[in-house]
């Protein structure tokens, strides 16, 4: 079965040799006539919530399945002109044909900054693609006319790595936003408050500040240095422990200072 490709025990050469020996075609009907009872059992305020769920706007694709460990996913086929942004996809993905249906594949080198244009690949049945988001970004419109066959992909996502927004033209990166949701949601939540100059902000930072993701622990860092500075610099020390560069850069400038 296909669901049971999601597991984080598989390496990438065992993911890719199973999907060979499928047949994606048909698997991926099973999981679309599934989805398909559950939208048609439900009331049609129910049914448009569980489309939207399923629905990526940024990436045109649509969820079929999804465990603790990643998703499978599925692109149909469009005559789109090119979007204007590229962006990144955190984790690992594996793309796939569907119905011996080939289809191009242009790749990117992913810097912090910047994208650097790399090889295009033909992903046929037996030619799936392993793509490592944190290396690379990749993009199924590379003739800027959309693409004739359906893409499959199976996404085994880094929830506390960011999406990378890239203008195409430029390839430089223009914007980033959380992967995870929660992190959106903490992130906005600390705007909030502090814009509000509730009383209530530094305890709320005193719990996230112990959060995974940089951008959640740095903005509460922030709303604690602005009251407590040195309760704020008591905590560098546990913000260093998410080893991420970006934060030690930023940590580095505030000890400078």
């Amino acid at each position: 079965m296909i669901n049971t490709l999601l597991d984080h025990n598989l390496t990438p050469a065992q993911l890719i040799t199973r999907i060979k020996t499928m047949n994606m075609g048909r698997e991926v009907k099973k999981l679309a006539d599934e989805l398909l009872k559950q939208t048609t059992d439900t009331l049609n305020s129910s049914q448009s919530a569980v489309i939207m769920r399923a629905t990526n706007t940024h990436t045109g694709t649509l969820t079929l399945h999804h465990n603790e460990v990643g998703n499978i996913s599925l692109k149909a086929p469009d005559n789109a002109q090119p979007a204007e942004l590229l962006y990144s996809v955190p984790g690992n993905s594996v793309l796939f044909a569907i119905n011996a249906e080939s289809f191009s594949i242009q790749l990117y080198t992913l810097e912090d900054e910047y994208l650097t244009c790399a090889e295009r690949v033909i992903v046929d049945a037996d030619n799936p693609l392993f793509i490592d988001g944190t290396k690379a970004l990749f993009d199924s419109n590379p003739h800027g006319n959309g693409h004739p066959a359906f893409i499959g992909s199976i996404n085994l996502p880094d929830r506390s790595a960011d999406i990378g927004v890239f203008d195409r033209n430029s390839l430089r990166k223009i914007a980033w936003f959380p992967h995870d949701d929660s992190a959106a949601r903490y992130l906005v939540s600390l705007e909030l408050l502090e814009s509000a100059q509730d009383p209530g902000v530094c305890k709320v930072a005193e719990e996230l500040i112990y959060h995974y993701h940089p951008a959640v622990a740095w903005k509460a860092f922030q709303v604690l240095r602005r009251v407590d500075l040195q309760a704020a610099m008591n905590c560098i020390p546990l913000l260093r422990n998410l080893q991420s560069n970006r934060l030690n850069y930023l940590l580095d400038q505030c000890e400078a200072a």
